[in-house]
């Protein structure tokens, strides 16, 4: 897509649209010329869609996280924090849960796409916080199901750093400790394709990439925080790294 800005959500359907006429006819096949006379058949189909949480519900037609169905699994509407604009995600009870259907969805952005007007579109994103996707027209694909948050994003990005975020704020890793772990870390020596962090666990962490942030989750983080975290928290860490290493074992 051209820059310098990503595609806004009243421009995303006009850069899918051709990329889904191809999966299209991919999908009922197309013969590719080999050395055999008869050629090969090749088929393909669009499994999943793994973006951040904008570029996600851009793509696959969903409203954003912060709208009154801020969850693009379930039906439920969301309240707002009296006098801001934060979605209030309290209350939510798994024994009350209704998920979304694959067929309540597509018919849910059928009903925004035949809207006749801007204010009728915006009372559907509302009361279903869902709008038309040009992945809608591939029969198949289940967007409710196959649209996923990136591991970078919601592991590296998200989760590691929101912890570290915490900590911090609370006071259960002082200075001292960082100077600490910084002088620990450059005395330590990385497996092949991790990054090193010479400077930014002293600095507490400023500007970190995803694949820092992969360093100090699988092989900093376990050896650093041993003697410094609370065993409780340090336990709950453990299980957050287990998880990191599942998810990273064949890449």
């Amino acid at each position: 897509m051209p820059g310098p800005k990503e595609a806004s959500t009243d421009e995303i359907n006009n850069y899918l649209r051709p990329l889904v006429d191809e999966l299209m006819l991919l999908y009922k096949g197309i013969t590719i010329d080999t050395y055999n006379c008869s050629g090969a058949l090749v088929r393909a189909a669009l499994l999943m869609v793994a973006c951040d949480i904008p570029a996600a519900r851009k793509t696959c037609g969903f409203t954003s996280h912060n709208s009154t169905c801020a969850c693009y699994k379930c039906n439920r509407q969301f309240a707002h924090v009296d006098g801001t604009t934060a979605v209030n995600y309290f209350g939510l009870k798994f024994s009350e849960w209704v998920g979304r259907t694959k067929e309540e969805n597509r018919r849910h952005a059928n009903l925004w796409k035949n809207a006749k007007t801007l204010t009728e579109r915006k009372r559907l994103e509302i009361e279903n916080g869902v709008r038309w996707s040009e992945l809608h027209r591939l029969v198949y694909f289940e967007p409710v199901r196959a649209t996923i948050i990136d591991p970078m994003h919601n592991l590296f990005l998200g989760t590691a750093k929101r912890m570290m975020d915490i900590w911090i704020a609370n006071n259960l890793l002082d200075d001292k400790d960082f100077v600490e772990m910084q002088e620990e870390a450059n005395r330590m020596v990385l497996p092949v394709g991790y990054t090193t962090l010479k400077i930014k666990i002293g600095k507490k962490f400023p500007f970190m990439k995803a694949d820092e942030w992969k360093s100090w989750c699988l092989i900093y983080s376990p050896v650093l925080l041993k003697t410094r975290l609370r065993d409780d928290l340090l336990g709950n860490w453990i299980h957050f790294v287990d998880a990191f290493f599942i998810q990273n074992k064949n890449k």
